[in-house]
Order: structure tokens, then C-alpha cells, then sequence
């Protein structure tokens, strides 16, 4: 048996240089950076300089694999930065105090910059020491770049490495060149990466939701070869990194690992890690090794056994040496069985097919397999008839709509077996130009690129030279099923002026143009071909104002449209279509007026339940329910409860404490914080259910309690910060619940539960929160039952960072950034040009992207609590114009 060089023991060492904090450093380093006869680097652990529980309290966010895209993603690529600092500093490429550095970066970006934890993934120091940054390990979505001209997140499925220090003129040192080599070749070795590669990746791109954008380069970058016009980090020589990370890529290929001298094995490869239980089962399973490594647990930890993966809807997979392509849809695999010709008709690109390891499409139950359709056919289920076009099926959604497109019953034929074979692809809609109002309804569109466009004013209708008797009236129903694209705007090359102003405007691109005097004169304009508009109209259409109401008035009266006659079926139906059966669309409207007489109950998603027993127990004797509410059994205090899946589909179990105060614990849950292992956030007040989801086809986990209860474990402010800030953001989320509670669910009503736990909605980490945060339960007591009203009803409370431009020209418009539902009645609260306080403090240069400026701004918002002249209502209503601060209970 080959044994290992030497046991492995941390020494804690109080070093003043460095703060006065613990570093641990092996006996077995060499230098402190590198392992005894390996070369491995070695990477310090987080603990190194998250030590505090004050900078513990900083991180508020995790990564979370059931959100879409999943925070974990395969390593494709390494991205190298430089930190940047002032060279007219002595202490900037001389830093003795690299720690505390390193903690005023994660200070930056989880709390400035509102990213919950540190960027990067691992940070280099002057002195070639390695440090472990963002929590999560191999894998783990970072915060490092982010392309804002073309909306382009690279965080995913890359691995960002920063260096302390301006390199803009000056070469790292020497020891930093050893330490990146080896960190990089190591990283490269366990995810099965060519540090002198190159690869094509698809990158998450922020406006179309998908990995829709492509990257084509070297697997070992600078920030600079990702972002033009970024210069980080000039100086590296990359050359003679992937030349060196080769070197050693290729020495680290066949090591394992092992701990502290225990027989335990580790192979990590793949970007996950194996386990056996020593090395004589490791060599029996016919694993093949050149070196045992000797290992600091905390290194071999940034490594588990799965990576988690869970790809978003529309991902193309592939397994290495395997031709069958899957597309990822509704959680399900499905096998694209088409050719390559039909794969590209499709709409398919086979340069965003990403190659994975088997094990990573096991967790996908198979969906249907894809089948090309037949082109240009008219098939019928019995119920509803499709048009197949490029291969998918398009729903002709009525029957009057099946008559404006000329199409003939006769041609119509009964579809085959394998019609769900057939990929859906949108709705067939009226021919462009078409003019449309549902019945009973003010409201007329004119149809344009597919889409339903409002005319706001019945003046732009007749300015346009529209007629009211061309206007084709059909059901709200049907109405629904298309989609929804901006106003109908004027023409380019329209000459327009506003009521209220002398200015003269060219319509060029949708957009207006101010015309000077003297481009007037010389492209001879007549002013009797200037339209004057209504001032409404004008700032609506091209300033971005909300629409205060519905102007459009009712068309002049026609003759009631006589209805279609039903379709005498054709020999190969069995029955006359029914074009509109099916689920109605969820209907985009305001909540229900609030009438509530106490707090009313949230339901939260804790975690998807994968497979076998979950056990349960409480603080105080607790009742064990069926579906039907029965209690089926009673539980002692801290007795533990094991409930057995055995029928996935019908699975149904809760958790009920005698005792309303009563806290509910899922002992076999894990949900540990980085800086504080020992702490389990996996206790909760009120109720725990075990139950199947037949929307999502999953079983969940869900904690149903109060909202005031909810609001106390919610962890989206920080305990540090001013209590008017605390309260203004604790009745922002109340609000946020508030409208999901009333409109049944964020995902409908028909799921089983109203918001998840993740920041994709708001994070919750329940009973064990309260503890840390005291503060925050003080927030929740003093603004008990207040959420923001708008008309009555809750409101859309979004918020963003905020950006320097705020203080002068204000917020943006929700109308203006995002269109649809916020350009109508009901959101005039969002309307924009609200201005930030002098003093705020940004972390971002400007407007866009995630930090959409639309609302509240933190920046503004904190400025304004700090310095004493808001308290949180004024705060609230300064940036929801118009809404009221209302108590519902």
C-alpha cells in the first residue's frame, strides 16, 4: 500500500500582520502554498478571513440548485482579474495585511453592491497565498462578470480568480506567477479542463432568460478577453500561466487524496469528488493512482459528490461520445430524434449543445420524444386544430380566426399518434394590421409582428387613419392567448409637437428626434404637415410616462358579427374541433381589495424532496395529519417522526405543534451557513408539510405559517443596518407576500405552495434568522400588518441598488424598461423621476441590467435612514409616488 508522506495537522497561528486573526497553514506545506511533493496548491479556507461574526452576518446569499439557471453549473472556463487599487498607495503592491483586504472586498460586494458574499472565487495574494472566496465550492455561480453593454452573465459555469494588486503597468511577482500556475492547473485537473484550450460556450444572457449568447475562446482568460474595453489584468503574461497550469495539469491527472492520515480516498475528477473507504477499496473498484496527496479537509470539501446541476428549460445536452441530443423541457429530458437538417429548422443551433457527464442527465425523468412534424399539414386531436410549420405545432385558437386565415375544413385531417411528438410553438394570430377588441371591452389593439399593440387615445386611432367599423371583435378568452407588445406609436418620418410645447419632434426609429430651426429650413418641413398631439399621448408614447387610464372611447356601434356555423365534420374527425377547450390563461389583473381581519397564512417552499424517509419532529408535542386533516398521530416533544415516501404521487404528511408557539425542526434537512457550520437553518414556526406538487411533478417541502411569523425569518437586510431602513424593506417584502398571497401563488394557484425560500423570490431561513437577527423581528413588531397600497390594493414593490444618476434625472419608468401590464391603469406609482437624497452611495455607475432603477433605491433608501430625514413610510412613499402606507390587520 502506498502511504502517505506525512500527517497532515492545522496549526493555528495568532499573526498580528495579518490582523490578528487565525491562519491555518499545514505542516506539510512547503513555502505555505504549496503541498509536500505534489506541487497542489494549497487553498486556505474561508474561515481564514470570514472570522468574525459580524462579517458571518454579511453573507445573505447562497447558492441554490433549484432555481432556473441553477447556481451550480459544469466548469467550462477560468476567468483571471487583478483587484485593482491605488498605486500611489505604498501598501498597494506591497500589502502586508492581505486579510483584512480581502474582508473590506467582501464587505464591498456583499453589502455595497448588494451581491450577499464575495465575487470571486478564490483570491491570490502578493504572496502566493491561495484563499477560498465565494461560498459554495466547484461550481458555484460567483460574481465576477457581468457584461452590461451586451447583458451577458459569464458567472455561470466559470471560476473567477483575482490577484491583490494593480497590475496595469507592473508584472505580478514571482510568487504569485507559482501559486496562479498551480491554482489554475489544479482547478483545470479536477473539472477536466485544457489550460492551453480552447471552447465554445454559451453564455447566460439577462434579456432573452437563456444561454442564447456564445463565447469562442481560450478556456483560460483575462477579464479583459470576455469585456472589451476592460484592461484587467494587462500585465499577465498568459502564455506562460496555461503553458505552467499544463505542466502541473498533467502531474495532478491520477492523484487522490487523503485527510489527516485517515484511510479515507478521494477522487476527485469531473468537478465532483468519489469516496472510498481506504485505498485497498479504491485499487479493488480498480481505481488507478500516481500519488496520495495529503489533504486539508476544507480543500477537499470545495468538492461533493454530486454538482447539483439542474439546467434551465431550453438547454441542449449531450453526453461526451454519444450523439442523442436532449432538450430540457418542463424539467424532463427529451430525445431530439431528428435529423441534423431538422434539428436546424427547428430552431435549434448545434454550437449550443453543451456536452455533460452522464450522471448529470440521470435526475431527468424522460419526456416525450421530439419528433419533426409534417410541414404545412392541418391535423386535429378532436379537440383542437394545429397548423405544423418549421416542424411544430401552432394552435389556431378559434374559429373565426380559422376563417380569416383561409383555411379549408376539407384539408383538415385527424392527427396521428405521435402528435405529442410535436414541439408547441406560439399560437397562430391574426394577419398583421389587423384591428381587435374583445367583446364588452373599451380597449382596441392592431395587430403587428404577432403581437396585440393598444392604441392609447382614440385620437392616435383616427390620426392614424384607422376606421372603427374595421375593427374585429372577439371573446376576452380568446383575446388572452396573444401576446401583448407595446403601444401603437406614429410612423417614422411623423413631424409631431406636444400640446403643451413649441418644440417639433421627427418620429425616427420609434423614437423621437427634436428638430431644430434650422433643420426645419433645410429639409423644407411644412408646418401643416406638423401633427399637434395631446400632451398625454406625447409623454406616454415617447417620454415613458404611465397611463393614467384607459382614454380609448367605446368605437361607433356595427352589426353584431354573425357567429360561425359549426364546421361539418370531415371523415377523418371524429368530432367538430373545440378551439377554445383547454386552460384558460391566468388573467393579468389586479388582486382582490384587501379585507383581512388577522395576519393571513404564507405557504414557503423549503426544498425539494428527492427520495426516501424525511424525518420531522418539534419543540412541543405535535400532531401528525393526513390529507384529509385527520390527525393519524401524536408525537412527544423532540420525539423524532420518520415518514416513509413510498408512493412519490401520493405523498402527504404535516406537522402540526400542540402549542402555537410551537417550532417544527426537519432533522434531515441540512441547510448550513459557511461561517457558521454548526448552525442548521432547518426549524420553523408554525407548520411543515410533505407534499406532492402535481404542477411541478415534484414533492416539496412546505412550511406553512403566519406572514408576520415569515417576515422574522426573511433574510434580505442585514442586522446592522438603520432601523428605518429595516422597517422600510421589512414592509416592502410584507407587501411582496401580500400580492402573492392574494393572486393564490407566485407560480398559480394551482401549486402547492405561494413563494419559495431562494432570492429568486425572497430568502427565508426561518426560526433560526430570529436568533441571529433580533433586530429584525423588532422591524416586523413595529410595522405589524403595514404593506403598501395602491388604489386599495398591494403593490409591485420593486427595488434595485440604485446608480448616481437617480440623484438628477431619478428613477426609471416601469412603463418605459419593461412595457405589458405596467403601461396600463394601476401602476402609476412606478411611473419614475423620483430622486435620491445628495450623499447616497452607490456601488454601481449607472443604471441597467439587474439594477433596473425602477422603485425604491437601496442607496437612496439607506442614505435617507442614516441620515435621520426620513422616517421608513416617508421613505416608501417618496418612492412608491402616490401609494399609502396601509395597516390590513
Amino acid at each position: 500500500m502506498r502511504k502517505i508522506n506525512q500527517k497532515l495537522v492545522w496549526l493555528f497561528i495568532i499573526c498580528p500582520v495579518l490582523g490578528g486573526v487565525f491562519l491555518f497553514l499545514p505542516q506539510t506545506v512547503r513555502a505555505a502554498n504549496f503541498y509536500v511533493d505534489s506541487d497542489v496548491p494549497v487553498i486556505l479556507p474561508r474561515a481564514s478571513w470570514d472570522n468574525t461574526p459580524a462579517l458571518n452576518a454579511l453573507m445573505t446569499w447562497l447558492p441554490d440548485k433549484n432555481v432556473s439557471p441553477s447556481d451550480y453549473q459544469p466548469v467550462e472556463r477560468i476567468i483571471i482579474h487583478d483587484t485593482g487599487c491605488d498605486i500611489a498607495n505604498p501598501t498597494c503592491n506591497n500589502n502586508q495585511n492581505s486579510v483584512a483586504t480581502i474582508q473590506a472586498i467582501y464587505r464591498y460586494h456583499a453589502v455595497t453592491r448588494g451581491w450577499g458574499d464575495i465575487g470571486y472565487n478564490y483570491i491570490i495574494d502578493q504572496q502566493g497565498r491561495i484563499y477560498e472566496g465565494r461560498y459554495g465550492g466547484n461550481g458555484s455561480r460567483g460574481a465576477h462578470v457581468f457584461v452590461d453593454r451586451t447583458r451577458d452573465n459569464f458567472n455561470f459555469g466559470t471560476i473567477g480568480i483575482t490577484v491583490l494588486g494593480n497590475y496595469a503597468k507592473i508584472q505580478p511577482p514571482e510568487a504569485v506567477y507559482q501559486s496562479l500556475s498551480r491554482l489554475v492547473a489544479w482547478l483545470a485537473a479536477t473539472n477536466n479542463l485544457d489550460p492551453q484550450g480552447t471552447r465554445s460556450s454559451s453564455i447566460w444572457n439577462l434579456l432573452t432568460s437563456e444561454f442564447s449568447s456564445l463565447y469562442n475562446g481560450p478556456i483560460v482568460v483575462g477579464h479583459k478577453d470576455v469585456e472589451k474595453g476592460n484592461p484587467d489584468p494587462a500585465t499577465f503574461d498568459f502564455s506562460r500561466i496555461r503553458r505552467e497550469a499544463t505542466a502541473f495539469a498533467g502531474k495532478y491527472k491520477n492523484y487522490i487524496y487523503q485527510v489527516d492520515g485517515l484511510p479515507r480516498v478521494y477522487k476527485i475528477f469531473s468537478g465532483t469528488r468519489q469516496i472510498y473507504d481506504d485505498l485497498p477499496t479504491f485499487v479493488n473498484a480498480g481505481g488507478v493512482y500516481q500519488k496520495s496527496v495529503a489533504m486539508a479537509q476544507s480543500q477537499v470539501d470545495l468538492f461533493s459528490e454530486s454538482r447539483f446541476l439542474k439546467y434551465p428549460d431550453g438547454s441542449l445536452l449531450r453526453i461526451k461520445d454519444n450523439p442523442i441530443v436532449y432538450l430540457i423541457q418542463d424539467g424532463k429530458k427529451r430525445n431530439l430524434n431528428v435529423s441534423a437538417k431538422q434539428f436546424m429548422a427547428l430552431g435549434f443551433d448545434f454550437a449550443r449543445v453543451r456536452i455533460v457527464e452522464a450522471d448529470d442527465l440521470t435526475s431527468y425523468p424522460e419526456g416525450e420524444m421530439i419528433k419533426y412534424g409534417p410541414d404545412n399539414q392541418l391535423l386535429s386531436d378532436g379537440q383542437r386544430v394545429f397548423l405544423i410549420q418549421g416542424g411544430k405545432k401552432h394552435w389556431v385558437v378559434s374559429g373565426e380566426l380559422f376563417s380569416v386565415l383561409k383555411y379549408s375544413w376539407s384539408k383538415v385531417k385527424l392527427a396521428p399518434a405521435d402528435l405529442k411528438n410535436y414541439l408547441d410553438d406560439a399560437v397562430l394570430s391574426y394577419p398583421d394590421g389587423t384591428l381587435l377588441q374583445a367583446t364588452g371591452n373599451e380597449m382596441v389593439y392592431l395587430v403587428s409582428d404577432g403581437k396585440l399593440r393598444h392604441f392609447i387615445s382614440a385620437e392616435v386611432f383616427l390620426n392614424l387613419k384607422y376606421s372603427w367599423s374595421k375593427i374585429k371583435r372577439i371573446s376576452s378568452e380568446e383575446l388572452a392567448y396573444y401576446p401583448v407588445g407595446d403601444y401603437v406609436k406614429y410612423k417614422d418620418g411623423t413631424l409631431l409637437r406636444s400640446k403643451d410645447e413649441n418644440n417639433v419632434y421627427l418620429i425616427s426609429g420609434g423614437q423621437r428626434q427634436i428638430v431644430t430651426a434650422v433643420t426645419f429650413k433645410n429639409k423644407k418641413y411644412k408646418w401643416a404637415n406638423v401633427l399637434v398631439i395631446a400632451a398625454q399621448d406625447f409623454q406616454v408614447l415617447y417620454n415613458g410616462a404611465a397611463l393614467p387610464q384607459a382614454l380609448l372611447p367605446s368605437p361607433t356601434p356595427v352589426a353584431s358579427q354573425t357567429p360561425l356555423p359549426t364546421p361539418t365534420p370531415i371523415p377523418t374527425l371524429t368530432s367538430t374541433p373545440n378551439f377554445l377547450s383547454g386552460a384558460t390563461p391566468t388573467p393579468s389583473v389586479s388582486p382582490t381589495p384587501i379585507a383581512q381581519s388577522g395576519a393571513p397564512k404564507m405557504r414557503v417552499a423549503i426544498y425539494e424532496v428527492l427520495s426516501g424517509n424525511v424525518t420531522l419532529t418539534a419543540d412541543t408535542a405535535f400532531n401528525i395529519l393526513d390529507k384529509t386533516g385527520q390527525v393519524i398521530a401524536v408525537k412527544s416533544a423532540n420525539e423524532n417522526y420518520v415518514y416513509n415516501i413510498s408512493s412519490p404521487a401520493s405523498a402527504f404528511v404535516k406537522i402540526v405543534p400542540q402549542n402555537e408557539e410551537g417550532v417544527v425542526q426537519i432533522v434531515s434537512y441540512e441547510d448550513h451557513p459557511a461561517w457558521k457550520p454548526s448552525l442548521n437553518y432547518n426549524q420553523f414556526h408554525g407548520a411543515v408539510e410533505i407534499v406532492y406538487s402535481s404542477k411541478s411533478n415534484k414533492i416539496w417541502a412546505v412550511n406553512e405559517l403566519l406572514l408576520e411569523d415569515y417576515l422574522k425569518g426573511v433574510a434580505e437586510t442585514s442586522e446592522g443596518d438603520a432601523a428605518e431602513y429595516q422597517k422600510a424593506m421589512t414592509v416592502a417584502a410584507r407587501t411582496y407576500a401580500q400580492y402573492y398571497i392574494q393572486k393564490g401563488g407566485k407560480r398559480g394557484a394551482d401549486e402547492v405552495y405561494i413563494l419559495n425560500n431562494t432570492t429568486s423570490d425572497q430568502l427565508y431561513k426561518g426560526y433560526a434568522r430570529e436568533i441571529l437577527a433580533p433586530s429584525i423581528v423588532q422591524a416586523v413588531n413595529d410595522t405589524r400588518g403595514e404593506i403598501m397600497t395602491y388604489n386599495g390594493n398591494p403593490i409591485v414593490a420593486a427595488y434595485s441598488s440604485g446608480a448616481a444618476e437617480l440623484q438628477t434625472i431619478g428613477t426609471k419608468s416601469a412603463c418605459a424598461l419593461w412595457g405589458g401590464q405596467y403601461c396600463q391603469a394601476g401602476f402609476e406609482y412606478l411611473s419614475g423621476g423620483v430622486k435620491d437624497p445628495i450623499g447616497a452611495e452607490y456601488s454601481y455607475a449607472s443604471c441597467g441590467g439587474a439594477n433596473h432603477c425602477v422603485g425604491l433605491s437601496g442607496a437612496g433608501a439607506r442614505a435617507f435612514a442614516k441620515a435621520g430625514t426620513k422616517n421608513y413610510q416617508e421613505i416608501l412613499r417618496h418612492y412608491y409616488t402616490g401609494t399609502e402606507v396601509k395597516k390590513i390587520y
